[in-house]
């Protein structure tokens, strides 16, 4: 099921995150193009991954931007060395 969330994070620092790989190693990313910036909508699919919740992106939308689509087989932590954290969309 697709599911919509923002990227946000704990404390001042970096300007977005770049998407990660699978994180099983079966696949690899297709490329890091337009990887998600602060403020950013990602949609996909959540998947839980050696106890650790991912999202399986297929689209993001930059802030004030339109959705496009997200490179093939990227991921997203939900939490990131708690910098950055997904959070649910309303």
């Amino acid at each position: 099921m697709m599911e919509e969330y923002f990227l946000k994070k704990h404390h001042s620092g970096c300007t977005g995150m770049f998407w990660r790989s699978d994180p099983t190693g079966k696949t690899r990313i297709g490329s890091n193009s337009n990887w998600p910036r602060d403020g950013a909508t990602l949609r996909g699919e959540v998947e839980v991954m050696n106890g650790e919740k991912w999202l399986r992106a297929t689209g993001v939308k930059q802030q004030g931007g339109e959705w496009v689509d997200a490179p093939a087989n990227a991921y997203m932590p939900f939490d990131y060395n708690r910098h950055y954290y997904l959070s649910e969309t309303p």
